[in-house]
């Protein structure tokens, strides 16, 4: 079986480690797994020492494709080339997985199985297509996340853990918790991969004070972040509104470290209640969320239970297992009920970012079109301009969107191409 990973981008998110995680499982397995990125990012290197990493356009994974290199494509539902890689996939299986948001188009038609990281992300997609979508959880690398050895006293340390200028990781929120904490003696980090500052959220509602430490932390140093954090009986403080899983909380537990999240759309799948975190109400006040964690860190905590119960629960030997089932498997699975819109709180932020996908959608297709007729795919050109118009018609009519049209149709350079064009998008 020959299994390739998909991924627009290389970013430093639980994505990237998802990916590589399963990879490294599958090869294990004595499956052939390959990694494609159509853009680097800093997470790159892990992926390029296995030596099997590509970054390449989707005009060079289409003639990969064409040979029949892959037995399998698997991809995130919601990445902005995934639609378009589909339809370069030949006979290669394609896999698509809900990882933080909804996506659409997907079905028994454009792909063979569908998978989610977590039971919220299941109900929420299910509406969008008539596969079962299957719950695979996410996993946590176990060789790199382990424990401190002893508590090493002093003050606590509370910690954020993410984008701090994402809305949905509710950057501000944190703020007005830690104050509170840090009125009563705690240090103050934040692990942010956008390096923001106090500036990047004037007007917001977040109390500014002074912080120990606030920059990027490489993935490569994550672990010792959070054994930092555990060994100085603090927490892991989560406040994101919604989160696909939330990777930073079994992985802070499986190094020992309390983690506190609300309990919403993905975070309440990526902990242990009372073994390896503690939820709280997603509407609980800053005062109340500040109290409970002071409480929390003046108790006893057991760092090695913590982080066996994470280890145990969120093993990558599971996740692949899963897979390989699945890969392996001959026939789709259809859902055997009728969908129904799920009613849930995170609704609303879910649909807008949605309404934004289908604009990036929109652009990685106009960029696709043009790869494709300079390389000479003109069938797959005219699909991608086709598909970008459907996704958002607008953008077409934007200045870069309109010059990359007219600067495709002159590479197809053929009154036939305009014509099965027209055709194309007069069936939208």
């Amino acid at each position: 079986m020959r299994v390739l990973l998909f991924r627009s981008l290389c970013d430093s998110g639980g994505v990237s480690t998802s990916m590589l995680l399963l990879g490294r499982q599958l090869t294990l397995r004595g499956i052939h797994c390959e990694y494609w990125f159509c853009k680097p990012s800093n997470r790159l290197a892990e992926f390029l020492e296995t030596g099997r990493a590509t970054v390449g356009s989707l005009s060079r994974l289409a003639a990969r494709a064409e040979r029949g290199d892959f037995d399998v494509i698997h991809m995130t539902a919601s990445d902005e080339a995934a639609p378009l890689v589909s339809r370069l996939a030949g006979s290669a299986r394609v896999v698509v997985t809900a990882r933080g948001g909804l996506a659409e188009g997907w079905n028994h038609k454009t792909c063979f199985a569908y998978t989610a990281i977590s039971e919220g992300m299941a109900d929420v997609n299910q509406s969008y297509t008539d596969l079962e979508i299957e719950v695979v959880r996410n996993a946590i690398d176990i060789d790199r996340f382990s424990p401190p050895p002893a508590l090493t006293g002093g003050a606590p340390i509370v910690a954020f853990v993410g984008r701090a200028t994402a809305p949905e990781k509710d950057f501000p929120r944190f703020t007005r918790i830690a104050r509170r904490l840090a009125a009563a003696g705690a240090r103050i980090w934040i692990a942010d991969a956008h390096q923001s500052s106090w500036t990047a959220f004037a007007g917001k509602d977040v109390d500014e004070l002074s912080v120990e430490r606030w920059a990027p932390v490489p993935h490569a140093e994550m672990p010792d972040f959070y054994r930092a954090v555990a060994a100085s009986g603090g927490v892991v403080v989560i406040t994101s509104q919604r989160e696909g899983f939330g990777n930073v909380a079994p992985e802070a537990a499986a190094c020992g470290a309390r983690v506190a999240a609300p309990d919403v759309m993905g975070l309440r799948e990526a902990m242990v209640d009372g073994v390896t975190g503690r939820l709280f109400a997603a509407d609980a006040s800053d005062d109340v969320v500040a109290n409970m964690l002071q409480q929390w860190m003046e108790s006893p905590h057991d760092m090695d239970a913590c982080a066996s119960a994470a280890r145990s629960t969120y093993s990558p030997s599971v996740l692949a297992d899963k897979y390989v089932s699945l890969y392996s498997r001959t026939e789709q699975k259809l859902a055997t009920h009728s969908a129904r819109e799920v009613e849930y709180p995170e609704r609303g932020m879910l649909l807008e970012h949605l309404s934004r996908q289908r604009v990036w959608r929109a652009r990685a297709a106009n960029q696709a079109a043009l790869d494709y007729a300079s390389a000479g795919y003109a069938d797959l050109a005219l699909s991608a301009l086709a598909a970008g118009f459907r996704a958002s018609p607008r953008q077409l009519a934007s200045r870069s969107g309109s010059t990359q049209f007219l600067t495709t149709l002159r590479r197809l350079a053929g009154r036939s191409a305009v014509r099965r064009l027209a055709s194309r998008l007069g069936k939208r």
